[in-house]
């Protein structure tokens, strides 16, 4: 040991690296349930829709107070509060994009119907598809890790690793990673598959006949692209009445 009881650099050098535990635990899943009090299993639809209501409430009074009073600031602060607008507005419908999250994981309520109604309702409104993304999420958190059938966030063994990964292995390049993930990642994972599971042709969650998908799945991919497609074609009449700025 150093001063100060550090260890120093040889040392670190000979001290082998403690592995991750890989062994099954002394407890099963079952009885993690059995210790959690039957009440946190209980979904209740009164405090479920109270959620959704509270959102979208303070939804509607962000957006109430930047059409108002925003146009009224004074140059520049009428340019920067739109930025601030958008980080603020993004955290709140993040969490209606959770509460459909919980829909597609039939946490909502007692009633598949309702979940499901109220998960492509408001997934849809993000311009997310419901039921495609439920169906390959599904999929993921019954193969997590797996390199062969997760989903989305597939380990690659190092001999796959991109080349450019190790010039991103650093504060910078991090950030860069971060920014892309934030703004494209999510509309390329669902459009063409960008860091999910490798297929042996195109896939897409816009796409009936993607292999992600199994025959009788394909009906409710349709449903999914026609919510997103309504929503955008209510949102294009409503930019040609009230302007692109709106």
């Amino acid at each position: 040991m150093g001063a100060g009881g550090r260890v120093t650099k040889i040392e670190a050098q000979k001290k082998p690296l403690s592995r991750v535990p890989h062994s099954n635990p002394p407890f099963s899943v079952g009885q993690l349930k059995k210790a959690i009090p039957p009440h946190c299993f209980e979904r209740s639809l009164f405090i479920s829709f109270s959620y959704v209501v509270y959102d979208l409430l303070v939804a509607y009074l962000l957006f109430y107070i930047a059409t108002t009073y925003f146009h009224k600031l004074p140059y520049p602060f009428s340019f920067l509060a739109w930025p601030i607008y958008w980080a603020i507005q993004g955290c709140i419908l993040t969490g209606v994009w959770v509460i459909a999250h919980e829909c597609g994981h039939h946490a909502f309520s007692k009633y598949q119907l309702v979940d499901d109604m109220v998960g492509l309702t408001l997934h849809s409104c993000l311009l997310v598809p419901y039921f495609s993304w439920k169906i390959s999420h599904r999929r993921h958190h019954s193969n997590t890790g797996s390199l062969d059938r997760d989903e989305v966030f597939v380990p690659k063994p190092k001999s796959k690793v991109s080349w450019y990964n190790k010039y991103m292995n650093n504060p910078p390049g991090r950030a860069i990673s971060l920014f892309i993930t934030l703004t494209l990642g999510w509309p390329l994972y669902l459009a063409f598959n960008v860091s999910g599971r490798p297929y042996d042709r195109f896939a897409s969650h816009y796409d009936p006949y993607a292999p992600i998908y199994s025959n009788r799945e394909r009906l409710l991919i349709y449903v999914s692209d026609s919510s997103v497609f309504a929503v955008t074609y209510l949102l294009y009449h409503i930019a040609t009445l009230k302007g692109l700025g709106w």
